[in-house]
């Protein structure tokens, strides 16, 4: 009996013993609480990038070049007549009309020239109507009139070749334009038809620009089609506009190009002939597309991608393309304009990634 209460006794001693330790714990716990505070759990930070909204505009597709301009219209004058200069009318710079007196020859001989043929002429006028008068009273034969018709007529066709070469003595400017130079001195003995010429005229009023284009660009160009043209040195008038006037339709073989003529209006004259261009030829255009800047999109694999931000996470939509022009490019599938469209910082993105929007 002893035995069992001293056993008793031993068991509660020890669950009396584990029960301490327990208890002590939870007094320091309980003094601790005004302390030491929970730490906070932290929340997932999305990606920061920009957007812009898709929107709808104007595209056109061109192609880059250079070119000189060049007058429409230039020429060298020449006399038709031989003959020593006696008076220069006009000077380098000079805008004249077509028909305009530039140069005067010594024309005494042409003058003496016209006035001996008209005399002979006159006498055989008269002696052709006397003689018709006997050949109608049968007093002569025919074969007389013949004759001497023939010989007013020759000397008719003398006389307007002298009153052409009289004319001719004053030389005048085949076009309008200006005198770009002048070769001339007063003095000068000049020959008919000779190579040196007289004076160059440009006609600046309309210019051209001539530019070699590929090959592949053949099917794409055609006339009428709009230019813009990038000058220097041309004060305020740097950036104008043209048209194609004239398409080649042959390919160098050398080059593998081929020659497209761009006119130019320049009816106030404020550019000139010699100035060097970059010319953008537009070959194609679209208004009311949807469009979007060119680093929007993200190439993989060959296929075009963009990203859009939907409910803050990153959803990559698959487009197809169209022209492009500097800094846009035509989305004619796979993009609604409304829709957030990422600019910036797309290409380290992933499907669904958590977004931190800026919006331009």
């Amino acid at each position: 009996m002893e035995l069992n209460q001293m056993s008793t006794f031993n068991l509660k001693t020890f669950i009396l013993l584990l029960t301490i330790p327990v208890a002590l714990s939870g007094c320091g716990n309980a003094g601790s609480t005004n302390t030491v505070e929970s730490a906070p759990v932290e929340t997932e930070r999305g990606v920061p990038v920009e957007v812009v909204s898709v929107a709808q505009g104007t595209v056109r597709a061109s192609i880059q070049a250079s070119a000189i301009l060049e007058a429409e219209e230039e020429t060298d004058v020449i006399a038709r007549v031989s003959g020593i200069v006696e008076d220069i009318l006009v000077e380098e710079g000079d805008f004249v009309e077509q028909g305009q007196a530039l140069v005067r020859l010594e024309s005494s001989r042409y003058r003496y020239s016209r006035d001996q043929i008209a005399a002979e002429l006159r006498g055989v006028s008269q002696e052709l109507e006397r003689m018709r008068q006997l050949a109608g009273q049968q007093m002569i034969s025919t074969e007389q009139v013949e004759r001497l018709q023939s010989r007013h007529d020759a000397l008719s066709a003398q006389l307007q070749i002298a009153e052409l070469d009289l004319s001719e003595a004053v030389i005048r400017a085949p076009i309008s334009g200006h005198i770009a130079e002048r070769f001339v001195k007063t003095g000068n003995m000049i020959q008919a038809y000779q190579q040196k010429a007289l004076f160059h005229i440009v006609n600046d009023t309309t210019l051209r620009a001539t530019v070699n284009l590929p090959e592949h660009a053949l099917a794409s160009i055609k006339a009428g089609q709009e230019a813009d043209l990038e000058l220097q040195g041309a004060g305020n008038h740097n950036n104008i506009s043209a048209q194609v006037t004239r398409v080649s339709t042959v390919v160098d073989a050398t080059s593998g190009t081929f020659r497209v003529v761009l006119s130019i209006p320049n009816a106030e004259q404020n550019l000139r002939a010699g100035m060097f261009t970059r010319v953008n030829l537009h070959y194609a255009q679209k208004h009311n597309v949807v469009r979007i800047p060119h680093h929007a999109l993200v190439n993989v694999d060959q296929a075009s991608y963009v990203f859009i931000a939907n409910e803050n996470k990153a959803q990559r939509l698959a487009v197809t393309t169209g022209i492009r022009e500097n800094g846009w490019i035509e989305i004619t599938e796979g993009l609604d304009t409304g829709m957030q469209l990422i600019v910036t910082g797309q290409n380290t993105l992933r499907n669904d990634a958590l977004l931190e929007v800026i919006e331009l």
